[in-house]
């Protein structure tokens, strides 16, 4: 049996290999998905002599490819270039209480499909809920059942010392698992929507919105930071659907920005506008928006921005 060059298939799942034209080589992993490694960036990175990649590295990897597997039967094609660009940017993988989201909703699912508890969970688990492994994805499921949202019958071996049997969701998991597909639960993080690439905004967020927000205990992300792959719509959606609150930057008109501040509002997600001050006071920002609390910002002016925004955000959260 084949070893997965990206999982190593630590957990003694199964793994095909097939060589290709100039050196390429199609894995098909139970745990991370269908995908193709090129010649090169097996040499460079995934062999097991050239360990070049975290285990961190590894699990997003992983992540991102059993995500777009499950939206295309095509492989998805690992190269040089994506692994660098890896590498060299800031993704993560999902913070935890994401991860247990997603399993309550993974689950959830599965379940729904014939109402019946599963007998185990399924080989691609962990990689689809972005736990950095299958051990970390069942405690997570574990402590579901110590808070009463799931059941489950113990089923540890010593080759599995976390395995789980007849896997089901209780009433309140259920509730739980309709208010997050409705978009009523909130994790710890905010979602700020803004246009990308501008020399004055970019550095603004990183440097000043999102420490200052930070010291209220929300993480605050953007597309940017995510290392989920797929339909950029369904990111979106489910970024937004999970967050506490939503930024919005208004100062370059940006239609998605729009667009993510119409979805959110839909949920009825506290929204909140942002602005740079001297494009409002010139343009304001559309008919739609400007009777809206807009918190306006300067480059030059963090400090009293930030004192403002988080004070905006305490009473929207009602802390």
């Amino acid at each position: 049996m084949a070893k997965c060059s990206i999982c190593d298939s630590a957990d003694g799942f199964a793994c095909s290999e097939t060589q290709l034209r100039m050196g390429n080589v199609l894995f098909k992993c139970d745990v991370c998905g269908k995908y193709t490694a090129t010649f090169e960036a097996l040499d460079d990175y995934l062999r097991p002599n050239t360990p070049v990649l975290t285990s961190m590295h590894r699990a997003i990897l992983s992540h991102q490819i059993r995500l777009k597997s499950s939206q295309s039967t095509a492989s998805i094609l690992i190269s040089t270039d994506a692994i660098e660009s890896l590498i060299q940017s800031n993704q993560r993988l999902p913070s935890p209480s994401q991860q247990v989201m997603n399993a309550l909703r993974i689950i959830g699912n599965l379940i729904r499909e014939d109402f019946q508890p599963l007998t185990q969970l399924p080989t691609d688990f962990h990689s689809t809920i972005g736990a950095p492994n299958r051990a970390f994805g069942l405690k997570l499921v574990r402590s579901l059942i110590g808070k009463g949202l799931m059941s489950g019958v113990d089923a540890a071996t010593f080759s599995d010392p976390y395995g789980l049997a007849n896997i089901d969701l209780t009433l309140d998991g259920w509730e739980q698992f309709e208010q997050e597909k409705s978009g009523q639960f909130s994790s710890s993080y905010g979602f700020i929507a803004l246009k990308f690439g501008d020399e004055i905004l970019d550095p603004f967020v990183s440097s000043v919105i999102k420490p200052g927000v930070k010291t209220l205990g929300f993480d605050l992300v953007d597309l940017r930071d995510v290392a989920r792959a797929g339909i950029i719509d369904n990111i979106l959606r489910a970024q937004i659907r999970d967050a506490a609150f939503m930024l919005v930057d208004l100062t370059h008109e940006n239609r998605g920005a729009y667009w993510e501040a119409g979805y959110a509002e839909g949920l009825g997600k506290p929204v909140i506008y942002i602005c740079e001050r001297s494009k409002f006071n010139e343009h304001a920002s559309h008919f739609d928006t400007n009777h809206c609390t807009t918190v306006m910002w300067s480059s030059e002016k963090g400090t009293e921005f930030i004192r403002e925004l988080n004070a905006t955000i305490r009473r929207s959260l009602g802390l």
